[in-house]
């Protein structure tokens, strides 16, 4: 009887399916752990570390943070058990010194939301909607207010070309709530309206809670629980802000958002990941992978590889610019510095890596008998391939493993109509690579062909046709 090969190749350099539902036969991954996807492939997923001295760290997720900018690094802890209070420190440059700048405990400040920075340099503003801190440059010290004549308390801000942008408004001010955009004058940290028509507010176009805002070229993106508009400076009738409303669907909670002036990634209310661009947004999709994070999502961004880190503190994917994988590291925030990145918390998981493919048939309903399974998977340890089968599609029998040999296969009997191809190692090594995964397969039922067999598929060696009968 002649036997076949299936070549899953492709799906080892996209990843993650980005789609719910795809069909038969789609060179994607349906489980990608401990994995990275790079330019040519699936890549070893390399954790990162926690470069900070030994210290107690709490981690209360969403905490820690750590925000770095031109001239200061911040980390922020939660301490939400003992004491119930958030601990703001300054880092030095070579992360060896920790420096207590303020203790906002919740009896007297009430909880805050995450930190938000502008960085506009040698001045730093940070504000969690209970309490501001800024570079007193006159003191050259940190000071630390609950309100300003010129200043409104807010959730959010950021530094766009010298002139801040917030949103989230929490104190009186003006007709502002927490649905409101504000802004101040160019160069300085004075949001009152003035004759310069520089300051302003504006309330969002969706009528949303506004989470974030954050530069994107030359433009601030907001981005609200009902919608998500790009804020472009206009100079007439006045020089303000002019609001383009880019999509309906918000933001699913604060710090489901990360990126750069470049690109942004985000999770939507409707648990669909999408990227902004100068071009606008895309949506990646990845549904089936977000709805799997339960609570506060948070997305971190690490510069070097422009990779995402989206985690819920149990479970974390990373999307690269190649694709998506499931990762064994947890972090509530990612940062570079020194030419080296770094996370917090820097634990890992214990599981193996292991990935699996969607679902094939071959393009072929009767049965089908696997004989083996072979990869060229090189670097790794203890290597197996498995296989999961059905008849009908809604039982499945699962996990049929067996060893890899120092040739690449392994020897996996297994019928049915419909398959799933596994693979998994104990570790994979520094200079871990993998290509093709070869199933080996006969056509054990031939009661529904007739005429001839179909030509080979790919990969498949050529050989005479035969008849069915």
């Amino acid at each position: 009887m002649r036997e076949y090969e299936l070549v899953i190749d492709k799906a080892l350099k996209v990843g993650l399916t980005p789609y719910d539902t795809v069909p038969f036969n789609t060179q994607v991954l349906k489980e990608c752990y401990k994995f990275r996807c790079g330019k040519l492939g699936l890549e070893r997923y390399n954790p990162l570390t926690n470069p900070l001295p030994p210290i107690e760290m709490f981690y209360n997720w969403p905490f820690p943070q750590v925000i770095t900018g031109e001239r200061y690094n911040f980390l922020i802890m939660r301490d939400a058990l003992f004491n119930h209070e958030d601990l703001v420190y300054l880092i030095s440059p070579d992360h060896s010194t920790l420096t207590l700048i303020f203790t906002i405990d919740e009896l007297t400040f009430g909880v805050g939301t995450l930190m938000e920075v502008a960085d506009f340099g040698l001045y730093a503003f940070m504000t969690n909607g209970v309490i501001m801190i800024y570079w007193d440059t006159t003191l050259n010290d940190w000071h630390e207010i609950i309100a300003s004549p010129n200043i409104p308390m807010m959730r959010t801000v950021c530094n766009f070309k010298g002139q801040a942008v917030g949103g989230n408004v929490v104190s009186a001010w003006y007709d502002c709530d927490e649905t409101y955009y504000v802004w101040s004058n160019i160069g300085e940290m004075n949001f009152n309206l003035g004759r310069r028509n520089e300051a302003g507010y504006k309330r969002d176009p969706y009528g949303g809670v506004i989470y974030h805002t954050r530069r994107l070229g030359d433009s601030v993106i907001g981005y609200s629980s009902k919608g998500i508009t790009r804020m472009s400076p206009v100079q007439s009738p006045a020089a303000t802000f002019g609001f383009e409303e880019l999509s309906d669907i918000g933001l699913i909670n604060q710090g489901a958002m990360n990126g750069n002036k470049d690109r942004q990634v985000y999770v939507g209310e409707d648990c669909k990941l999408r990227h902004i661009t100068a071009k606008g947004i895309e949506e990646l999709d990845y549904e089936r992978y977000m709805r799997r994070l339960d609570g506060t999502i948070i997305v971190s961004y690490e510069p070097s590889q422009k990779d995402f880190y989206i985690s819920d503190g149990a479970t974390t994917f990373l999307l690269s610019e190649d694709g998506m994988s499931e990762v064994s590291q947890h972090p509530s925030t990612v940062w570079r510095s020194n030419n080296s990145s770094y996370m917090l918390p820097d634990t890992e998981d214990n599981a193996s890596p292991y990935l699996c493919s969607e679902i094939f048939d071959m393009g072929y309903k009767g049965q089908k008998t696997i004989s083996s399974i072979e990869t060229d998977a090189h670097a790794v340890e203890d290597p197996e391939a498995g296989v999961d089968q059905t008849h009908d599609l809604s039982n499945w029998s699962i996990d049929h493993y067996r060893p890899i040999n120092n040739m690449g296969a392994a020897s996996n009997v297994v019928s049915g109509n419909a398959f799933r191809f596994r693979l998994r190692f104990s570790d994979l090594l520094d200079s871990f690579r993998i290509g093709y995964i070869k199933a080996r397969y006969k056509m054990t039922d031939l009661r529904s062909l007739r005429g001839v067999y179909a030509p080979a598929p790919r990969g498949q060696a050529g050989g005479t046709l035969r008849n069915a009968d």
